[in-house]
């Protein structure tokens, strides 16, 4: 780790002391921080890595939002980036896959805090047990996506079968990633222009073919900070999960985006 790291890391520390004082986290040159979570629920048989309780869920945002963060919607950050806006301070959240604790658990925490959120699914696996995710609940139907929408939430495309677009033919991954679009425009009625990337994969040849698919931003799978000057096909995320206490999430938000390189 060189040294400019190193020293960015022990600022990021010091931030999150500061934090856990009951101080508000510093912002200036941090950017933005998009959350990736998964599913929120209370059932004790699922042990997937990413599952994680409503009070722990509830827990983080409202730390987060006590530390002087704004949250905001995650395509507020794409335009900011997109047009060199200010990034500081802001904080969007996002799930991948559309499990069914979205809808039946998480967006009455969502609406609680009055929280915007977008979801990534999974266009034809909707509905049911994810065979890309073994143990994991299942996905929510094309009606439940339609409530996510009435309630406020914004839906984008984590492609048409999971597939991990680095490894398919140019084929298949232009169709995964048009076919997922025109579904979900279908389901939803709105338009959809945010990917993410399943498993995070991507390559340059998956990034133009997001772009020429007609996307306005893909999202990996990384951990590290949105800045003036990041590839808006690949924004990096910050993997949320039970293990993020309070201590640990200051730690990660205090991060200044020079301490994720290496």
């Amino acid at each position: 780790m060189d040294v400019e790291a190193l020293w960015s890391k022990r600022l990021g520390l010091l931030g999150a002391g500061c934090s856990l004082l009951g101080r508000d986290l510093p912002t200036q040159g941090l950017g933005a921080a998009v959350l990736c979570y998964h599913d929120v629920g209370t059932d004790p048989s699922n042990h997937t890595e990413y599952y994680l309780s409503p009070s722990r869920f509830r827990d983080q945002l409202e730390a987060i939002a006590g530390w002087g963060l704004r949250f905001t919607a995650l395509d507020e950050i794409v335009t900011r980036l997109e047009t060199g806006a200010a990034l500081d301070g802001l904080v969007a959240v996002t799930f991948d896959d559309a499990l069914a604790g979205v809808l039946g658990q998480a967006l009455e925490v969502l609406r609680a805090l009055d929280v915007p959120a977008t979801v990534f699914a999974v266009a034809g696996v909707l509905g049911r047990e994810p065979d890309f995710w073994p143990g994991a609940a299942p996905t929510l139907a094309p009606t439940e996506l339609r409530s996510l929408v009435e309630a406020g939430l914004t839906v984008g495309s984590h492609t048409t079968t999971h597939a991990s677009l680095p490894d398919v033919t140019a084929a298949v991954r232009s169709r995964e990633l048009l076919e997922s679009r025109e579904r979900l425009e279908e389901i939803t009625g709105r338009h959809v222009d945010l990917l993410a990337y399943p498993f995070g994969h991507h390559d340059a040849p998956t990034r133009a073919a997001a772009r020429e698919a007609g996307y306005r931003a893909a999202f990996t799978f990384s951990f590290g900070r949105v800045v003036p000057g990041t590839d808006p096909f690949a924004i990096p995320r910050l993997c949320m999960g039970p293990g993020h206490h309070r201590a640990r999430l200051a730690y990660h938000l205090a991060r200044p985006f020079r301490a994720w390189r290496g």
